[in-house]
């Protein structure tokens, strides 16, 4: 068996209202149809704070510590410049997220793998050894990546978690998901990329998956029972990631609402999971359009999703991280007498794929 036994997330200090960000944007640029497309789609968005590792986008241009110190941003940084942020921020964070799971100190000599998730940063040696070396963690640690998978690498990385535990008794692994969306900023204005821009804030989730049935004072055992994957191969082009000088790029367009809510209803029928039975929902808030259609499209309230709403409303996407921020307030809610009860748990990413996984309180 495998059981999640805790989840426990971080943001960087810096706190954004949205229309903070927006007009960080529209600064950029003196073209006033642009500006007004950037105010209406971070508007639409139902996010109101983000976090980020930089505090350029509340500061005046003169007082900028990452971009250039002039309202458009010229000369832009480049890829190797975002990549030492990326360096410099996201060890922390995650140790950050790390050392908030329960008796870690107690409990970090027995684990045996660790799973780090990113799409926003890398180099080698990467973030997986910096965390075995900060940590102290067992040096003969068993170790592996997700990379550049996006926002649904999280249940990539519990699917991988899974199955070692099922194949090893004295399997702990540690996972973790750690984003910097945000130091891609980049002058870009198309309509895509706006309304990726109005999304995107930085994050990090970190959780332990054993193959030892929980114990107090940890959250009654949740069992991780079955995942389904599912690519939409005629939306490979309405999500993408992809690296240009100037830094990473996300494409998302808004018929990725459409391509992944057509698709839901069929595959809760392919894998024979009736909505109706499910008793909770986590949700990746990859926006307020994808919400507002996976439910409607099961025939849920909006109150079944209200995690997701939250998190997309207090913290925006930060791509791997953000399923778990959900899960976590999922989870937290339900500590009395949950037994017997089932989580569906639905994550969205590049190709177009989707990700999905059951768990249940046992």
């Amino acid at each position: 068996m495998s059981y999640i036994i805790d989840i426990q997330t971080a943001v960087p200090e810096f706190k954004h209202t949205q229309d903070t960000i927006a007009n960080f944007y529209r600064n950029s640029t003196d073209d006033e149809n642009i500006k007004r497309k950037i105010t209406t789609v971070a508007s639409r968005a139902s996010i109101k704070t983000r976090y980020s590792v930089l505090n350029d986008f509340s500061k005046d241009a003169a007082d900028f510590e990452f971009f250039p110190k002039n309202r458009f941003l010229e000369p832009e940084p480049s890829i190797s410049e975002r990549m030492d942020l990326f360096k410099k921020h996201a060890c922390t964070l995650s140790i950050d997220a790390i050392k908030k799971i329960i008796d870690f100190e107690s409990i970090k000599h027995s684990i045996t793998h660790i799973i780090t998730v990113t799409c926003t940063g890398l180099s080698a040696p990467g973030l997986d050894i910096e965390i075995v070396r900060e940590l102290g963690l067992n040096p003969k640690i068993e170790r592996n990546s997700v990379n550049f998978m996006g926002c649904n690498a999280a249940i990539l990385a519990l699917k991988n978690a899974d199955y070692i535990c099922k194949t090893n008794p004295k399997a702990n692994v540690l996972i973790v998901c750690t984003e910097l969306s945000t130091i891609h900023f980049q002058k870009k204005y198309s309509d895509d990329y706006i309304i990726s821009t109005a999304l995107f804030g930085d994050g990090s989730a970190a959780m332990i998956v054993s193959s030892s049935r929980p114990k107090p004072p940890y959250y009654p055992a949740i069992e991780i029972k079955a995942f389904h994957s599912n690519l939409l191969h005629k939306g490979v082009d309405e999500m993408a990631w992809h690296i240009s000088d100037k830094g990473f790029v996300i494409n998302l367009t808004s018929y990725v609402s459409q391509l992944i809510n057509g698709s839901i209803k069929e595959l809760f029928d392919s894998i024979g999971v009736n909505s109706k039975d499910v008793d909770f929902w986590a949700v990746h808030p990859g926006g307020k359009k994808i919400l507002d259609d996976f439910r409607k499209s099961l025939d849920l309230s909006k109150e079944q999703l209200q995690q997701s709403y939250d998190v997309l409303n207090n913290f925006g996407n930060m791509s791997s991280p953000t399923v778990l921020f959900v899960l976590k307030q999922v989870i937290e809610m339900n500590k009395t007498n949950p037994f017997g009860r089932k989580i569906f748990t639905a994550a969205f990413g590049p190709g177009l794929s989707i990700e999905t996984m059951q768990l249940e309180y046992v």
